[in-house]
């Protein structure tokens, strides 16, 4: 009769452990504090420095990108960045010539052939910055043309899109130009002055002077 009951009580006991055990497996475990559930893939190349100021800390090269409005600042850097190993157009112009340009304008390069569609997108921000064109411009039928027929594989963006990678690239050297000066200097002097574009729009010019270390 002892035994019986000991072997009864030992069976409750273990299916009790054997409930609380499955209780325990099956509740959902909190998400980690400050991570999405469904994150971007960029994020494996990042890590959060500063959750406050949504900055994130890149890991190659240590640069800070600000993630504010999304990660489109951190995959341009991810995919410009010098540092990345895994970055194919970096490999690529590793082995390749600086190209140049003659008195003619002609550009000599043994990789001219080559295309790189990020590079070549980089290439066209840089362009409507440098040269103030509106966003519109991007959808015309004419440069749509020409573009085409320098190099039919390039896939032209949208104005939106274009609008998008301006303002991570801005965000971009933002970030390395305050990591600039909080390395390099102590103190920034401030000057302001007045400029009309081309386009007839009124701007303030901030200009930063300072002394660096050396």
């Amino acid at each position: 009769m002892y035994t019986l009951l000991y072997m009864q009580s030992k069976m409750t006991e273990n299916s009790n452990i054997e409930a609380a055990g499955m209780s325990a497996s099956t509740q959902p475990s909190s998400p980690s504090s400050g991570v999405c559930k469904n994150r971007s893939a960029v994020w494996d190349h990042f890590d959060v420095e500063n959750a406050t100021k949504k900055k994130a800390k890149y890991k190659y090269c240590g640069s800070l990108i600000q993630y504010g409005n999304g990660t489109s600042s951190m995959g341009g850097h991810l995919r410009r960045c010098k540092q990345n190993p895994n970055n194919d157009s970096n490999k690529r112009r590793k082995t390749t010539t600086t190209p140049t340009i003659d008195e003619h304008g002609v550009l000599n390069s043994p990789s001219a052939s080559k295309f790189d569609q990020e590079e070549a997108r980089r290439a066209l921000v840089e362009m409507f910055i440098g040269e103030e064109l509106p966003f519109r411009f991007v959808e015309s039928l004419k440069f749509r043309k020409f573009v085409h027929a320098l190099q039919a594989r390039f896939k032209v963006p949208s104005q939106t899109t274009l609008a998008r990678d301006i303002g991570a690239l801005y965000a971009e050297e933002k970030m390395k130009l305050q990591d600039f000066l909080l390395a390099n200097c102590g103190r920034v002097r401030l000057t302001t002055n007045t400029w009309t574009s081309i386009q007839n729009f009124t701007y303030m010019n901030l200009t930063a002077h300072f002394v660096d270390f050396d």
